[in-house]
Parts: C-alpha cells; structure tokens; sequence
C-alpha cells in the first residue's frame, strides 16, 4: 500500500483558501496519493509555523501563507536565492536528509498571471503594501521588465526597506507617501484588503487610473477590488490566477513532476476555467 504524504496551507485567515480543492485536483490528476489540510496558526502564536512545517515536510510539505511567510522564511534549513532575497517562503518540503527546504513561487505565479496580459514591459507600476507577497510582487514585474516601481504602505519604513532592497536590483524603487494618485501602467494589492467582510478597498480609482490591475487576494467571486477596477474602465486580473501558477510552480520541488494545470485551474475556476 502506497503511504499517503501530507501537505498543508499554514496562515491566518485560511479558511477562505481555495489551495485545497486546486491541489487535491492536482494530486488526482497527477496519480498521488496524499492530502491537503488547512492549519490555521494564528499571528500571535508564529512560534508554532516552523512546529507545523516540520511536521508536514517530515511526509511532504506544503505551502504558507499570511502573515507568516517572513516567520517560515527564517525557518528553513535550505532557503532557494529568492526566499534568501525576499525574505519570504511560500512553499516548503521535506528533502531526503530531513530538513526542511524552501522557495518562493509567489514570484512565478504574479509574474506568470501578469505575462498574460501584458503585451510589453511595465513602465510604470504601483505596489500597495509591503509585507511578503508586495516583495514578491516587486521582485515579478522588475523581471517583467519594469521601468520605474513605487510602492505605498501604511508603514513607511516598512515601504522604504523595501524600496531599497528592490532598487539593489538596478531599477527605480520609490517610496509613495499619501493617498495613491496617478497614472500606472500596472497597480497591485499586495495587502491583505478584501480578505474579509467590510474590507475598504486598498485604493480608490477616483485619483488613480490603471491599465491594469492585479489584486493577490483572491475569493470564489471576483473581488470588490477588481469590480470597481472594471467600472473605473482598467483591466483586471483575478488573484486566482496568481494561486494557479503560484501553486503549479510547487510540484517540481514536492513531486519531480510538471502541475496538472488543467485540472488545478478546473477546480479554481469551474466553469469559468
């Protein structure tokens, strides 16, 4: 008998996740016998992310989510070049010695579901937030090709480290103080806005205009965000598509093997996909 492996989704909130239908999608259609849990480990109790890591790594691994991915980033044994760059870790597994080792496919997947809607480089682009996923986000349009990126976060010194680790990487990184105002080619909710009921939109369109907007959080539906991204006449793109590429970008690391991507966007998108 095949001995299932475990795998798991570690944040808070993660009861709105879609992980567990695309990946058990995925392990089906992939052949594999193993599980998809949530583990809701709260921001206050992060001692306990890399308890739970290890615990999954030890039979296959999973994925984290916020507002640990900095927590679970300083957890690994075996960091990849980007999670040592960013600071953050979204995906981790267990390697045949027993440690635990760690990427950051958040950069594939905002990269992966920007590319499709990009006919040329970003000139301009718009980070709100400066957590994590906003690093990750940074790091996809500078390899997209972006010209200038500036990124607004209620914390300003949250926004400037950030801006200036970026900006090691040869681009303009900007600092923006204030209520977000101007013309983008690309603006991105890299906040955690809209996670919940009663969410405020992470920006207004009444000052600012977008080409196209990518909002990282994600439900069943389209976002509020996105909604009144399309009234205001921007693009948009559905932050599930960023979950899709995100959570494919795993499968090489706890598989050996390409995602089943048809499946996995099945499942996300039902008849949508």
């Amino acid at each position: 008998m095949v001995e299932a492996r475990s795998f798991g989704l570690i944040g808070d909130p993660v009861d709105h996740s879609l992980s567990p239908a695309m990946h058990r999608a995925g392990f089906a259609a992939l052949g594999v016998t193993a599980s998809y849990a949530l583990v809701r480990v709260p921001a206050e109790e992060s001692a306990s992310v890399e308890t739970e890591m290890r615990r999954l790594a030890s039979s296959g691994g999973g994925n984290v989510t916020v507002p640990h991915k900095a927590v679970a980033a300083r957890a690994l044994d075996r960091p990849s070049e980007t999670v040592a760059f960013l600071g953050a870790c979204n995906c981790f597994w267990g390697d045949r010695g027993g440690a635990v080792a760690g990427d950051n496919t958040d950069v594939e997947g905002i990269r992966m579901a920007l590319s499709a809607r990009l006919s040329r480089p970003p000139v301009r682009v718009l980070i709100l937030g400066a957590g994590g996923s906003a690093a990750a986000a940074g790091l996809a349009v500078l390899e997209l090709g972006a010209s200038s990126v500036s990124i607004c976060n209620r914390t300003q010194k949250r926004a400037q480290d950030l801006a200036i680790n970026l900006a090691g990487r040869g681009v303009p990184v900007s600092e923006l103080r204030g209520t977000p105002s101007g013309d983008y080619d690309v603006v991105i909710n890299a906040t955690s806005l809209g996670l919940r009921d009663g969410d405020p939109l992470p920006a207004r369109f009444d000052r600012l205009s977008a080409a196209l907007v990518l909002d990282l959080v994600y439900g069943p539906r389209r976002t509020a965000w996105t909604l009144a991204a399309e009234a205001a006449g921007s693009g948009w793109v559905d932050g599930r598509e960023v979950l899709l590429h995100q959570g494919a970008a795993c499968y090489p690391h706890w598989f050996g093997a390409e995602a089943p991507v048809p499946a996995m966007r099945s499942a996300l998108f039902g008849d949508d996909a």
